[in-house]
């Protein structure tokens, strides 16, 4: 008996040349390592996961990233992952991930446990905290820069809105 109407479905055939193996076939890595943005914790995640919990501090942590588009009405945006600030976007408050990239206007604190991009379209007025800051040309930064360095010691920088970003490189 034909399962649809009067005739078989034929399904096409499947080229498995061109399937693509799963990550742990093609010997790709399956997990990915962590801070924890609450104690510093260092976890080791499965690269598909969007949440977990801290093994430290109990914590529930955000994996997934955060793209903030036009006026944000969150005060407080907690990631593991990449937050990206569009250009056309505003956002007053406190951004935290392990990436940040800002191309729009941020007025707050903005910590990057890994690194903090502010491109040329990117406005700052706050604290910025980071391991590594990199600031394009025209990219404006009016407040309190705090760079952690590899022996522990911080680098503290102050600017002003009439003043460029002053070009950090780690190690100098």
């Amino acid at each position: 008996m034909p399962l649809f109407g009067k005739q078989h479905v034929r399904l096409p055939m499947m080229n498995w040349s061109q399937v693509i193996p799963r990550p742990e076939s093609r010997n790709a890595p399956t997990t990915r390592d962590i801070d924890c943005p609450y104690c510093g914790e260092t976890l080791r995640v499965p690269l598909r996961a969007i949440n977990t919990r801290c093994t430290s501090c109990h914590k529930h942590l955000r994996l997934e990233d955060v793209v903030i588009r036009g006026d944000s009405p969150l005060t407080r945006v907690t990631t593991c992952g990449m937050i990206l600030v569009e250009p056309c976007a505003r956002f007053s408050g406190a951004l935290q991930g392990a990436e940040v990239v800002i191309a729009g206007r941020v007025m707050g604190t903005v910590i990057g446990t890994r690194h903090v991009e502010v491109t040329a379209t990117g406005k700052v007025a706050g604290t910025i905290a980071t391991r590594e800051l990199v600031a394009d040309d025209g990219a404006l930064i009016d407040g309190e820069i705090n760079i952690l360095n590899a022996d522990s010691s911080i680098t503290t920088l102050t600017t002003g809105a009439d003043h460029a970003p002053p070009k950090y490189r780690p190690g100098e």
